[in-house]
């Protein structure tokens, strides 16, 4: 897994955000300027902030039991950092998904289940920042339909009362001991 450095540094070019990742790597944030708020004008050194979300959200995913490609994992560590740094605050999107008996995240990750049984889908996020009655999340699904006019894109950022997460409990292989 690609670990941050010293040497990261956020900028803004061509309409984009990036991450400096140094020997010729650059990452490109999927969010719109439009939704992004103080955007670096210079290099920004990626913060000592920004390291501990990465590392301590990289920690939770690695014990989720998740199966991630190294690149996978990457990209939505990236992404998370850059929304929890830069994205503006949504609004809340609860009414599109059902409230649950039994809610909650499991090493930051939930799933979210439509109101509309036309729908029965569930979309998978990780929680990026919560307080007691609601989480921001990030959908790390490919795609995420909701109803016949809304559509969630991979990364985007949603906004639900905690009551609405259902824990994303993945199988943990057990290993034997002798």
């Amino acid at each position: 897994m690609l670990l941050p450095n010293t040497n990261w540094f956020w900028y803004t070019h061509e309409n984009e955000l990036r991450l400096d990742l140094g020997d010729t790597l650059t990452f490109v944030a999927p969010f719109a300027l439009k939704n992004l708020v103080n955007l670096p004008s210079e290099k920004q050194l990626f913060s000592l902030e920004d390291t501990e979300h990465y590392v301590a959200l990289a920690e939770s995913l690695d014990n989720s039991g998740l199966e991630l490609s190294d690149g996978e994992l990457v990209q939505i560590l990236l992404n998370a950092t850059a929304a929890l740094k830069f994205h503006k605050p949504v609004g809340m999107k609860s009414w599109l998904y059902k409230s649950q008996s039994t809610n909650g995240v499991h090493y930051q990750l939930a799933l979210l289940e439509p109101t509309d049984a036309t729908f029965p889908e569930l979309g998978q996020v990780i929680v990026i920042e919560q307080d007691d009655t609601c989480a921001t999340c990030m959908l790390i699904s490919n795609e995420f339909a909701v109803n016949s006019s809304k559509k969630f894109s991979k990364f985007e950022i949603i906004k639900v009362m905690n009551d609405r997460l259902i824990p994303c409990l993945v199988d943990i292989p057990v290993y034997k001991r002798a």
